[in-house]
């Protein structure tokens, strides 16, 4: 564990030689941690690049700064012409990272007019609040913290030590840590170092949205009151007004559903929806016999089961919806938006964890009227039960994969 921004005695140095680099107590964190260097516009690196999104240019917008801080990255991730590069850097000098720069393969010689970005993982056994982070940094410097900005210097400095001190938050569990370095001329060099009880680690995060999972879904429509669709009815369970409370919202979010299973005068019916248009919904629900013509006020229930070989923490998902949106995962509301909006592709993002198994993923959109649409994606990695729509695990089931099942 490291016990941060303290020193240490030789004896403890020593008693400490043989352990891994994750359990040392030492004062600047050395990782390893995650690379990426991406040039900037000549002659404005360093303070005039901290607010740059380098990554996103360097990558044609496929890889962002607000991304890996959400979402983190993998060893050999793509931005551009480079990887993303595993290595440790050194805990002193004024150009520690222009040397692991040139270790590690990312560039040679004095790269300048570039930034940087380190990516580790703290990893904490409780909440801690209110910790004291310390950064040093040759030019710029900005921090991100589980996604979040939590520091940003836009200064052009030298630094062979730490100079920058705030406060962050450090929740139990994993906590994803980004540095960006920009560097404008001569030294380049980072350094970190956080007042709390962690683990600072390297980690594989989860495959990130590969696409709009198209289904096959199961589908149900229910009613909402006259003029109330949207917005107004995302928290109202249609589903039970619809059966007279013989099926509630949280029921099918925990059990799922059969296909032919009655919802009042209708039934679960299969279908697969399509990857674009402004109003996929209506247009799925008039093709499987659900709904007739332009229909508003009603809300749409899109059912379906993902299989994973094991446990998956933080999986990042996205919706996009006309109008409002409820998301259920394994019984629990993950995501619930509440808006009258129109929807051509994602809008929202939020995070899931997927259980070794059965996952039962139950999405609701309210519409109010005009376009009907509902698109929805899972990261991690995953197996579609192919129409089969109950947690309990089928006989003789059939699995579809992701990438061979229409999740484009």
């Amino acid at each position: 564990m490291y016990r941060k921004l303290f020193t240490i005695g030789l004896a403890c140095l020593i008693a400490l030689f043989a352990m891994t680099m994750t359990a040392n107590a030492q004062d600047k964190i050395t990782g390893p941690w995650l690379w990426m260097i991406a040039p900037t516009e000549a002659n404005q690196g360093g303070a005039n690049s901290t607010d740059v999104d380098s990554l996103s240019e360097a990558s044609g917008g496929d890889v962002t700064e607000d991304g890996v801080a959400a979402n983190g990255a993998n060893e050999g991730d793509k931005v551009g012409d480079l990887v993303w590069t595993l290595g440790e850097i050194a805990d002193t000098g004024g150009n520690n990272v222009n040397d692991l720069v040139n270790e590690i393969g990312l560039g040679e010689g004095d790269v300048n007019d570039h930034s940087s970005y380190a990516l580790i993982t703290l990893e904490s056994d409780s909440d801690q609040s209110g910790v004291d982070m310390k950064v040093g940094s040759d030019d710029s410097i900005k921090v991100w913290l589980n996604g979040e900005v939590v520091h940003n210097n836009p200064v052009n400095r030298g630094a062979g030590n730490f100079q920058d001190t705030f406060q962050v938050d450090i929740k139990t569990g994993d906590n994803v840590l980004l540095v960006k370095v920009s560097e404008r001329g001569g030294g380049w060099s980072m350094f970190v170092g956080v007042d709390a009880d962690v683990n600072a680690v390297y980690k594989a995060f989860p495959a990130p949205v590969a696409g709009k999972i198209t289904g096959p879904w199961l589908w149900m429509i229910a009613p909402t009151e006259t003029g109330q669709g949207g917005a107004n009815s995302t928290d109202v369970d249609s589903l039970a007004e619809a059966s007279g409370g013989d099926v509630t919202e949280e029921m099918v979010s925990i059990n799922g559903a059969n296909e032919g299973d009655a919802v009042g005068d209708l039934v679960w019916t299969v279908g697969e929806i399509s990857e674009s248009g402004g109003n996929n919904v209506n247009d799925l629900v008039n093709e499987i016999g659900l709904g007739e013509g332009d229909v508003n006020d009603h809300s749409v229930y899109g059912l379906i089961i993902l299989e994973a070989a094991e446990d998956q923490m933080n999986v990042p998902a996205k919706v996009g919806s006309d109008d409002s949106v409820k998301v259920w995962f394994n019984g629990e509301v993950v995501h619930n938006n509440p808006v009258n909006r129109g929807a051509g592709n994602f809008q929202d993002d939020f995070k899931v964890n997927l259980v070794a198994g059965a996952n039962v993923l139950l999405v609701k959109v309210s519409e109010r009227g005009g376009g009907w649409s509902l698109f929805a994606g899972v990261g991690g990695t995953w197996e579609i039960r192919q129409n089969q729509f109950v947690s309990v695990e089928p006989a003789g089931k059939l699995f579809t994969t992701w990438g061979s099942l229409k999740a484009k």
